[in-house]
């Protein structure tokens, strides 16, 4: 259950004394969610922002302190809206319907990507300046293989502080996604 591997999710964070557990800022209504993207929004999406509104933010933050997987912090519905809106119209990987869930500072984000008559969204990646793709078939498959990145040491905090990834490691997974879905 997707509410379940979000908890976990965090727990994974807390249990790395991440700073980004404190700076999470409390989740949303559905009527928020829907207000702010339509009444069309999959149940997962409005589960994500009942669970988190992105994260708060402190003096002497620094990106990595609002971190939740490595470079990447959970959007607020407006911070989310923004990039969406900010994003080109008829992108091949996200379609029509997309609503970022995770973004980094320099513009690549994690979003997703649904059809109304769909129940469950599927996850794009979009990279500025480099590749795109699908790359979770669900908002809970990619919530579950990032818990799986903190397990084995995928996400790790390096000796200064900082979370980080094997990043030859988490491409691979998500690379084996992409090309299964086009074999």
């Amino acid at each position: 259950m997707l509410s379940q591997a979000i908890e976990r999710l965090w727990e994974e964070a807390e249990r790395l004394n991440r700073p980004v557990v404190g700076s999470r800022a409390p989740g949303v209504t559905a009527s928020e969610v829907e207000a702010a993207f339509g009444a069309s929004v999959p149940e997962d999406v409005v589960t994500w922002f009942g669970y988190s509104n992105g994260v708060e933010y402190h003096p002497d933050q620094i990106q990595d302190d609002a971190a939740l997987v490595p470079g990447y912090e959970p959007l607020s519905l407006s911070e989310a809206k923004a990039v969406r809106d900010s994003h080109p119209i008829g992108d091949p990987v996200l379609g029509e319907f997309f609503i970022p869930l995770l973004a980094t500072g320099g513009g690549d984000f994690y979003a997703a990507v649904y059809d109304p008559s769909l129940r469950t969204p599927k996850v794009g990646h979009v990279m500025i300046g480099g590749e795109s793709g699908l790359v979770y078939e669900s908002m809970e498959s990619m919530v579950n293989t990032f818990c799986e990145f903190y397990r084995t040491g995928i996400f790790f905090v390096s000796d200064e502080g900082i979370l980080e990834a094997d990043d030859d490691r988490w491409v691979e997974v998500e690379a084996r996604y992409g090309a299964s879905r086009n074999s």
